[in-house]
């Protein structure tokens, strides 16, 4: 069984041809309510942490954005073994108890040539022998716990009309952006700035008015948010610039009292996490090819 549930918003209006008052409906809302979203929720409790994209989005876009697909995978016994989201070409994985049929999955991601994967390290490991062809990448998953950088003033939040060059910076990164390409990542920061999913600070360089630096977040539910597109142009790197961003982004965050999540890879990368207040999670990992 499905469900949907009407929202209709009536105007009292004057109208000259009835002579009179009427009523009409000046807009519909309609939400389409599938059983197997509250399934996945069960399924993940309280494990967020291990598939923040998947819960994220799921609780953001439901199951009716063409950019956001949901599959469930259940064993011979009917139950449930693993979930598997894709967002903007993106595939992340979870399973509770990593029982997960990963020749079947492999098939799956092969059909669909899939470009990166996301998943706690315990699975990709098991994963990577079924797709060869792909490159692994290990970090970390983390959360602020306490803001212990100082922020800087002069990073802001950069308006709708600063994507194109942010994204220009991001898709240039081997690490970050590249596996996406510009046009996706274009989109995917659009779409985020548009339905106020996600938000990116910028330094300036105040003689150039070059970007020095930019952190943002690539989901945010009014509960939590997860940090994304961290990113120094080349000429800046080494001089804490990151830590400042972050911080400041962080703290903007902080003041409507959300938890704060991040994906790290790099020795680096880890430095300024710890560095800002970030404190292991789980180990994660990602698949990628050219």
């Amino acid at each position: 069984m499905q469900y949907i549930v009407m929202d209709l918003e009536w105007n009292n209006t004057y109208a000259k041809k009835a002579n009179g008052y009427i009523n009409e409906i000046i807009e519909i809302g309609a939400v389409k309510l599938d059983e197997d979203i509250e399934t996945v929720f069960d399924y993940i409790g309280e494990d967020y942490g291990k598939c923040l994209y998947i819960f994220i989005d799921l609780k953001k876009f439901g199951l009716d954005d063409e950019n956001f697909d949901v599959w469930i995978q259940y064993n011979k016994e009917g139950a449930i073994c693993a979930i598997i989201s894709e967002y903007f070409g993106g595939i992340q994985i979870y399973s509770r108890e990593q029982n997960l049929l990963l020749e079947e999955i492999a098939d799956f991601i092969k059909e669909k040539d899939t470009h990166v994967l996301f998943a706690i390290k315990p699975i990709i490991d098991r994963l990577k022998p079924f797709l060869p062809g792909y490159e692994q990448e290990t970090g970390t998953v983390g959360e602020l716990m306490e803001l212990k950088y100082p922020p800087n003033p002069k990073a802001y939040s950069a308006p709708m009309e600063e994507l194109a060059e942010i994204v220009r910076i991001v898709a240039d990164d081997e690490g970050i952006g590249k596996p996406y390409g510009y046009d996706s990542l274009y989109e995917q920061y659009t779409q985020r700035k548009e339905e106020n999913f996600g938000r990116n600070f910028v330094l300036r360089d105040e003689e150039s008015n070059d970007i020095i630096c930019h952190a943002g977040t690539y989901a945010e539910l009014p509960e939590l948010a997860v940090i994304g597109g961290v990113i120094t142009a080349p000429l800046y790197r080494g001089k804490g610039f990151s830590k400042e961003t972050l911080s400041s982004l962080c703290e903007d965050l902080l003041n409507e009292n959300k938890r704060i999540f991040s994906f790290f890879y790099i020795p680096s990368a880890e430095h300024m996490h710890y560095g800002v207040g970030f404190e292991k999670i789980e180990d994660w990992s990602k698949l990628f090819k050219d």
